[in-house]
């Protein structure tokens, strides 16, 4: 079959604690769900992005694309993690043929791994160029362009590939998270007109951030801290299962239990994501000349009561819950509105990358 625009693709966002699918219909700028659904992984099925358990994860995939009916097999998902690598850097500006020519030479001096056992990908960020302003008066300055690097292990790659076509799919796109993120704000809004801007996905293992400035990608991190730090304290202090500390999170407190403690659990868990996020916006404020002026929180840790209310006191500006489905259109006849509402932080990401086309990103 020839891979076109009109090819139907479905997401797949294999997560630390679930599995997301999503699948959307529609041209680019009238979008409606045709599927979603979400499977429940047990711990350590996945960890630090990287599958370990493969045949339970392959089997709650199959069981989820069993569920949802969906009638198209070429599947689009997303890598996270240390074995992923994003970079804004400075090259001699040169045209797109020799950039590409060069592009893993350029890479080598950035990139912690082999060269060979990556997966190299660059994006032009255009209307920048020059160096940087305390250089300009050199005259030996180079002139330059910036792009943004990413680069993946192969290892990493193959393990999401292979899971999916035990799955019975077709892998035809590897996005990452934090570009999915992205995509799926600007279904609703437009990033050009923004300003300076931040998306934090709080996932189990890790935080994603990514901060836009007049809708470019001008920052991104992966944090190593997630949610799983807040479940794994309610299990030791409550004595409790898994699932019974993932229910707490969501505000579901057993009478013996004060809602105070659990507050108090939950900021300190919080409080190294938070230090960190603020690092990174300060950086960003140090290299960019720029303050993040809002967030928009998705991700499992967006569920939790409460927590967009500490983080914005936390980092001093406004943070939104974001719900990607807010601009496309939901038939209530096939969707219950209410479960989509509970759910819909934890599906950025799958429809951020269900948005994902052959011809536009």
């Amino acid at each position: 079959m020839f891979l076109s625009e009109k090819t139907p693709l479905l997401a797949i966002d294999i997560g630390s604690n679930s599995i997301k699918l999503a699948q959307l219909i529609g041209s680019k700028n009238k979008l409606e769900l045709n599927a979603f659904g979400v499977m429940p992984l047990e711990p350590e099925a996945v960890e630090d992005g990287i599958v370990k358990d493969e045949e339970q994860v392959v089997d709650a995939l199959t069981r989820l694309v069993k569920a949802e009916k969906v009638d198209t097999r070429y599947a689009v998902s997303s890598v996270a993690g240390e074995a992923v690598i994003i970079k804004k850097i400075k090259v001699p500006m040169m045209t797109d043929e020799e950039l590409s020519e060069s592009i893993s030479h350029e890479a080598e001096q950035y990139i912690p791994f082999d060269i060979d056992d990556v997966q190299i990908d660059y994006q032009v960020l255009e209307g920048v160029a020059g160096g940087d302003e305390l250089h300009d008066f050199e005259e030996d300055e180079e002139e330059k362009q910036e792009i943004i690097l990413v680069a993946v292990q192969n290892e990493i790659i193959d393990s999401r590939s292979e899971v999916l076509r035990a799955a019975g799919l077709k892998p035809v796109v590897m996005d990452l998270d934090v570009f999915a993120t992205v995509n799926a704000l600007s279904i609703s809004r437009n990033l050009e007109e923004m300003g300076s801007v931040a998306i934090i996905d709080l996932g189990g293992s890790f935080t994603h951030v990514s901060i836009l400035m007049d809708g470019v990608s001008s920052f991104t991190r992966d944090i190593p801290i997630g949610g799983n730090t807040l479940t794994e304290k309610l299990q030791s202090q409550y004595e409790l299962e898994y699932r019974d500390s993932e229910s707490m999170k969501l505000g579901l407190l057993p009478e013996s239990v004060a809602k105070d403690e659990v507050v108090e659990l939950i900021v300190t868990s919080f409080e190294p994501i938070l230090d960190e996020i603020q690092k990174s916006f300060e950086f960003f404020s140090t290299t960019s000349n720029s303050q993040v002026e809002q967030a928009f929180l998705c991700g499992g840790g967006a569920i939790i009561p409460g927590l967009d209310g500490l983080m914005s006191d936390r980092l001093g500006l406004p943070v939104e819950i974001f719900d990607p489905m807010e601009s496309i259109k939901v038939n209530s006849r096939k969707f219950d509105a209410h479960s989509l509402a509970r759910m819909a932080p934890i599906a950025t990401v799958a429809v951020g990358l269900a948005r994902r086309r052959f011809d536009y990103l």
